[in-house]
């Protein structure tokens, strides 16, 4: 009801002829995905540790190298040309290469829910930004009407004056109303380019002064009513902010682990085959197998305290994993309470929208008959015009609430 009593203001507005580039929310979506720099760049990250993932497991693997080497003495005259073949296979690390591994994955996945973060953190701005540019497209239309109202209010009183049924408190209290709306709809201006930047900004354009938005934000009503409904404990072990902060927990557990391998003693075993030119001599082939064992003594205290540091590390990943935890639930309560207010307060809006519409329409011919004073046609006047704007605030606060709600579960419309 209420964007349908808006949009009945459209046709013949100024404000309208102006715009040049409009926008859908379709396009604007499709235009995040494509073009905003923060979500790319979280997309290089997640890329990035998946590259550190493989290179972590480069430690089962041999190790291979190839050498050439020329030599020429003038005093013995003998050139000398050598190639060989190595390999080292590691059989012991003190379980070095496992933790490598660990945290390589780990950090890959705390970094894809850092992705899924940022991706319901961009679908908030994105509901937010846009929804700001219909609210001030609208507040621009509603406002620029409410300019005609109270012109029109203006002359019935006037009139009024004129002819001795009206007092002069009346009168220049109508020409204050009419002065108060142009100011408003200054403000509706003003405010237009503030919601075109803040949508340019997430959409990734540099450009912004010419944007116009077409349509609404999808709107979807909240599943349950109460909070009581709701599995909390469940939804915030599926938030990102919660998997990210496990994941970096076993990212810290993993690299104490890693800090224990230096305690270990490491195992390798050699492998090389060589092949010598010598100039006046025959070719020698080489070739030779080994294993090495080395025992760690000491370190200047080095390893022991970088296993210390380790330990305290871990010991705060504990911590803040359940911190994470206790202010998820608080955050997700306070979204979805917020949420389903929103959805009802925009009900309630729209009721005495219809409601003070139709008072309006009554109470205007009865002024204008003489059947009731100023001051009653007054009251009612103005309960309309700020049932409408607050109905039209409620609109854009309930679309905002959701998409807060979305972004509190780590969801929200970029996939």
């Amino acid at each position: 009801m209420l964007r349908f009593l808006l949009c009945c203001f459209v046709v013949g507005n100024p404000f309208w002829a102006a715009a040049a580039d409009k926008i859908t929310w379709e396009d604007s979506l499709k235009e995040v995905v494509n073009s905003n720099s923060e979500l790319s760049s979280a997309k290089s990250s997640l890329q990035s540790s998946s590259y550190q993932m493989s290179a972590a497991a480069s430690g089962f693997f041999p190790q291979v190298s190839a050498s050439a080497n020329y030599n020429y003495d003038s005093t013995t005259a003998p050139r000398s040309f050598s190639t060989s073949v190595s390999a080292v296979e590691n059989l012991f690390s003190g379980y070095s290469d496992v933790a490598k591994v660990d945290r390589a994955k780990y950090l890959n996945q705390s970094t894809s829910s850092n992705l899924e973060s940022i991706k319901a953190k961009l679908s908030y701005d994105l509901k937010s930004a846009f929804m700001g540019l219909v609210y001030s497209q609208k507040n621009i239309i509603l406002t620029d009407d409410i300019i005609k109202r109270r012109e029109a209010n203006l002359k019935l009183v006037q009139l009024r004056f004129e002819s001795g049924r009206e007092n002069i408190g009346a009168y220049n209290l109508s020409k204050a109303y009419l002065t108060q709306a142009k100011y408003e709809h200054l403000q509706a201006m003003n405010s237009l380019e503030v919601y075109q930047a803040q949508l340019a900004k997430v959409m990734g354009r540099e450009a912004w002064d010419s944007l116009e938005v077409e349509g609404d934000v999808p709107m979807s009503a909240p599943g349950y009513l109460s909070n009581r409904d709701l599995n909390y404990n469940e939804l915030t072990i599926n938030t990102p902010e919660y998997k990210k902060a496990f994941f970096d927990q076993q990212i810290a557990k993993a690299t104490l682990d890693l800090s224990k391998s230096t305690f270990y003693p490491t195992l390798n075993l050699n492998q090389s085959v060589a092949r010598v030119d010598r100039e006046n001599y025959a070719i020698a082939h080489t070739w030779s197998v080994g294993a090495t064992l080395i025992f760690p003594l000491f370190s200047g205290g080095k390893d022991y305290y970088i296993y210390k540091s380790a330990s305290e590390d871990y010991r705060a990943s504990t911590l803040n994993l359940k911190n994470t935890k206790a202010l998820s639930v608080g955050k997700l309560k306070d979204a979805y309470t917020k949420f389903v207010e929103a959805v009802m307060k925009l009900e309630v809006d729209e009721a005495f929208i219809l409601a003070a519409s139709s008072r309006e329409r009554i109470a205007k011919a009865q002024y204008n008959n003489g059947l009731i004073s100023f001051s009653d046609w007054d009251l009612i006047e103005n309960d309309l015009i700020n049932r409408q704007k607050a109905g039209l605030l409620s609109l854009r606060e309930r679309v905002i609430a959701e998409a807060l709600w979305e972004q509190a579960q780590g969801k929200g419309v970029i996939q």
